[in-house]
């Protein structure tokens, strides 16, 4: 029961997120150079939660290990990112490796 209810409650909000009317929690999920770092980890955790709620998975595990692995993956991304790695930069270097990999064979 309880796990009907928290699907429940995650489904209107990924609805509502992903309203293109800018639902209440659309503002929610983003962030720019002047938001906090409480905001940005806010919003990483909710894009997660979100992705991990498309891909069937939010409830693979219990709660505890699911906030768990949101924490640990935001964490991880925002310390990448005030570091300057983005995803941009990963791409760029597996280009490099592609193309050291094509150049080695």
């Amino acid at each position: 029961m309880k796990k009907m209810m928290i699907l429940s409650v995650m489904l209107a909000m990924a609805a509502c997120a992903e309203s293109s009317s800018g639902g209440f929690l659309s503002g929610l999920t983003a962030t720019d150079a002047n938001s906090s770092v409480r905001q940005k980890m806010q919003a990483c955790m909710l894009t997660e939660a979100q992705n991990k709620l498309s891909a069937g998975t939010l409830f693979s595990q219990g709660l505890s290990a699911t906030a768990d692995e949101l924490v640990a993956t935001c964490a991880k991304k925002l310390a990448l990112q005030s570091v300057g790695l983005t995803d941009e930069n990963k791409s760029a270097a597996e280009s490099i490796i592609n193309s050291l990999k094509g150049l080695a064979q």
